[in-house]
């Protein structure tokens, strides 16, 4: 990364810090629930709603951010998010009842909904195509450094402060509000993506901020491709912007849509919510038993989670997003298989348990973790980037919040061996799918992914990828997401509208 320039390494950084949120959430929820459960005299129930209702509240507002940062841009959605974020900490650590409890949860749900969406969109929208994997990846290496970052102040807090349990969950959960106050401050340093102010027409600005990010020559070459491309699409409303992501038109749009939710789906489907948050719960349920040795566990599962997504980090730009996507879906399906198997022993089997906890935690960061939403971010057409992205994030923290909802209702349902079961089976078909269905976007630029597609579909001049292009062109020279022209031929380029007539 010597060859970045400092503003990029300044964006990258802060962006990516936004993912922090999310990940302190996890780690610190994984021991404070035990705490709250205790102080409240909560039922399971309420246990697995106040921690998976995060999670679903974030799904909708990455949905809701989604057109936000299409409408205001990345920075300032940023920052409302981070406002948010601080009123729900600061709520939590002062909730009276366990409904209070969960009013700072929903408000801190749309904030990191928010902040999980914007981040990776971001990154890639300012990085450099030839290391853009690399820098894309810091958003899940940040979510692993809040998550062991949670697990280390559970830990201290829990066990070490000799606090009571009542200020012991409350210093935990109103910590949260630090890392986003840090995020404002150091928001002001950030230039706006470039991709944004081009979609809004601020090109001269967009040319601006493309100097200070890259060499003259990358600037000069990533503006010419976003006027083209700006000028064959228009930000669609958001009414059009769904019905374009929902039923896109058939070809390479509607493949590289396809592929970017559902690798956002998979990438949750295959149970890292059940592995992170109830990891003191799944060891508890081998074996152990001490409390103080249950949060240690968790951080030592913490450590590993944020030593492999630097191993992803040096591998993802040399070896591609889908040589590590399918690696790491193996090693799930293994580490979940262990999982099981540990639990059909009498008594269970710690030694099982913890090494399937340990290579989950490593496969999942080698892959799965950074690279599913850098695909989503990749994938994804300028004209719905920023709705598609939160539709993604939808769709990815829904499924979050539902296996967090549920994990300790399913083990009692089809018992730990078959829960485990099921989350590699999935793994397992995570891997058909992306084996046939991802694209490589190594080494591309943004611009270039939608070409590749055409190409590896072998679509043909005369097909209907050829005229949704044309509608696309047309929709945007006629200022209309159903506009049409009259003579709109199939293969006819943006430079060949001018005589043609809007009806």
């Amino acid at each position: 990364m010597g060859e970045l320039k400092p503003l990029v390494i300044l964006c990258v950084l802060v962006a990516a810090s936004f993912s922090f949120l999310l990940g302190y959430d996890i780690g610190i929820m994984s021991g404070a629930k035990r705490l709250v459960a205790r102080d409240l005299s909560l039922s399971e129930v309420e246990v697995e709603v106040l921690v998976g209702i995060l999670n679903i509240v974030s799904a909708f507002g990455g949905l809701a951010s989604g057109r936000l940062a299409d409408a205001v841009g990345r920075r300032l959605t940023v920052a409302l998010a981070c406002v948010v974020c601080i009123v729900g900490a600061l709520l939590m650590a002062v909730a009276p009842s366990y409904s209070a409890l969960m009013t700072g949860r929903v408000i801190t749900g749309f904030g990191i909904g928010s902040s999980f969406q914007v981040s990776p969109l971001y990154i890639a929208e300012v990085a450099p195509k030839s290391v853009r994997g690399k820098l894309v990846s810091f958003f899940d290496l940040f979510i692993n450094v809040g998550i062991l970052a949670g697990y280390v102040v559970g830990y201290v807090v829990g066990t070490m402060m000799l606090l009571d349990i009542s200020t012991a969950w409350r210093l935990m959960l109103g910590l949260g509000a630090v890392p986003p106050l840090l995020i404002l401050c150091t928001l002001p340093l950030m230039p706006e993506s470039p991709r944004y102010l081009v979609a809004s027409g601020q090109h001269e600005r967009a040319a601006a901020v493309l100097q200070r990010l890259y060499a003259p020559h990358e600037a000069r070459a990533t503006m010419s491709l976003l006027r083209d491309e700006c000028a064959n699409t228009a930000i669609l409303s958001p009414c059009a912007g769904l019905r374009q992501i929902v039923c896109p038109p058939p070809g390479p749009s509607r493949s590289l849509i396809v592929a970017g939710l559902a690798a956002a789906c998979l990438q949750q489907a295959t149970g890292v919510e059940a592995a992170v948050y109830y990891t003191p719960e799944t060891l508890e349920a081998v074996g152990i038993k001490d409390e103080g040795a249950l949060l240690l566990a968790t951080v030592g599962v913490g450590c590993i989670k944020v030593a492999f997504i630097g191993v992803a980090a040096l591998l993802v730009d040399r070896y591609g997003r889908v040589p590590l996507l399918l690696l790491s879906n193996l090693g799930i399906a293994v580490a979940q298989a262990l999982l099981a198997a540990s639990f059909c022993f009498e008594g269970g089997s710690v030694g099982l348990a913890v090494a399937g906890q340990c290579l989950f935690m490593a496969a999942f960061s080698i892959g799965s973790g950074p690279c599913s939403m850098m695909v989503a971010s990749e994938c994804f057409p300028l004209q719905v980037r920023g709705l598609a992205m939160g539709v993604a994030t939808l769709l990815n923290r829904t499924i979050s919040g539902v296996i967090a909802l549920s994990f300790l209702s399913l083990t009692r349902a089809l018992t730990p061996t078959g829960t485990f079961c099921l989350f590699a089976a999935i793994a397992l078909g995570a891997c058909a799918f992306i084996r046939h269905r991802v694209p490589e976007t190594k080494g591309r630029a943004l611009e270039e992914i939608e070409q590749q597609m055409i190409e590896r579909l072998k679509i043909a001049p005369g097909s209907s990828s050829s005229l949704s292009h044309c509608h696309r062109t047309a929709a945007a020279h006629c200022g209309g997401g159903d506009a049409e022209l009259t003579g709109c031929a199939t293969g006819t380029k943006g430079s060949e509208l001018a005589g043609s007539r809007c009806v």
